[in-house]
C-alpha cells in the first residue's frame, strides 16, 4: 500500500489502470475491460493509453483515469475499496481540503452508475417500442415457407456486421429500426421447427443490408480510440473501420 500512494506532496492528474488494478487486488486486464465498458457507455471520459513498465520490465499499456472516473472504476468493480482511493488521492495531493471523504466519494460514483443504468434503461424502453411497431408492419405481410437465396435474418446479419466493423447487436438493430435507410423485409419466413410454433420471423436481401452498413460508417464519426458516433445513434458505440 505504501508503495501504492508513492511520495507525499506529487499533484498528478490520473492514476493508471495499472494503479487501480494494484489497489483493487485485481488482475489488470479485467479493470482495463471494465474501463472500457464504462467509457463505451459513456459513464466515463474514454482515458488516454500510455506506457510504463512492469515489474518484470515488460512494456505494458495502461488506461491513465482522471480522478473523478477512477471512484466510478472502483466503485463499480470493489466498492469495498472506495476507503484506498480516496488515501491514494490524499497522499498524492497538497490540498487535502479538495479530496472528498470516503462516503461522498462513494455517493457520487454511484449516483455516476445509477444515471448511466437510468439512460440504458430509457433506451431499451425507446428499442422495445420500435420493435413493437416494426413486428406489427412485418407481420402484415405475405409469409414464405423458406428463406429466399441470398436473404438473411437479423440473427444472421447482427453475426456478419460483427464481423466486419465490430458493431455490437444493440448498434446493429438501431440502424435496422432506426436509421431512415434502413432496409425494407425482404418478407416473412414461417419458422418450420415444431417448438416455434407457427411463429414468423422477418429475412433481408444480403445486398441491401451491406449497403445500409457501408454507408452507416462511411458516415460515422470517430470519438476516442474504437468509440464512434452518429447522428442517428444515442450516444457512443464501438466499431472497427478497416481502411
Amino acid at each position: 500500500m505504501n508503495a501504492l500512494l508513492g511520495m507525499q506532496g506529487t499533484k498528478p492528474e490520473t492514476m493508471s489502470s495499472q494503479e487501480i488494478a494494484d489497489l483493487l487486488e485485481k488482475r489488470h486486464d479485467k479493470v482495463k475491460q471494465s474501463i472500457e465498458r464504462l467509457a463505451e457507455r459513456g459513464t466515463i471520459q474514454h482515458p488516454p493509453l500510455g506506457e510504463v513498465k512492469n515489474h518484470l520490465g515488460q512494456t505494458v499499456e495502461v488506461y491513465q483515469v482522471n480522478e473523478r472516473d477512477s471512484y466510478v472504476v472502483v466503485a463499480q468493480l470493489s466498492p469495498e475499496f472506495t476507503a484506498r482511493l480516496v488515501d491514494y488521492w490524499q497522499a498524492h495531493k497538497n490540498d487535502v481540503a479538495q479530496i472528498p471523504s470516503t462516503a461522498e466519494a462513494f455517493a457520487q460514483a454511484f449516483r455516476m452508475l445509477a444515471d448511466a443504468e437510468q439512460r440504458d434503461a430509457k433506451r431499451e424502453q425507446r428499442l422495445n417500442l420500435i420493435d413493437a411497431k416494426v413486428e406489427r408492419i412485418e407481420t402484415a405481410q405475405i409469409v414464405l415457407s423458406a428463406r429466399p437465396a441470398n436473404s438473411e435474418s437479423i440473427v444472421h446479419i447482427r453475426r456478419r456486421i460483427w464481423q466486419l466493423y465490430g458493431l455490437s447487436d444493440a448498434t446493429v438493430d438501431a440502424v435496422m429500426r432506426q436509421s431512415p435507410y434502413g432496409p425494407k423485409p425482404a418478407g416473412m419466413v414461417r419458422n418450420e421447427h415444431a417448438e416455434a410454433d407457427g411463429a414468423t420471423y422477418a429475412v433481408y436481401w444480403k445486398k441491401d443490408v451491406t449497403v445500409t452498413f457501408e454507408r452507416f460508417v462511411a458516415e460515422c464519426r470517430h470519438s476516442a480510440g474504437k468509440l464512434y458516433t452518429h447522428p442517428y445513434i444515442e450516444g457512443r458505440f464501438k466499431l472497427i473501420k478497416h481502411e
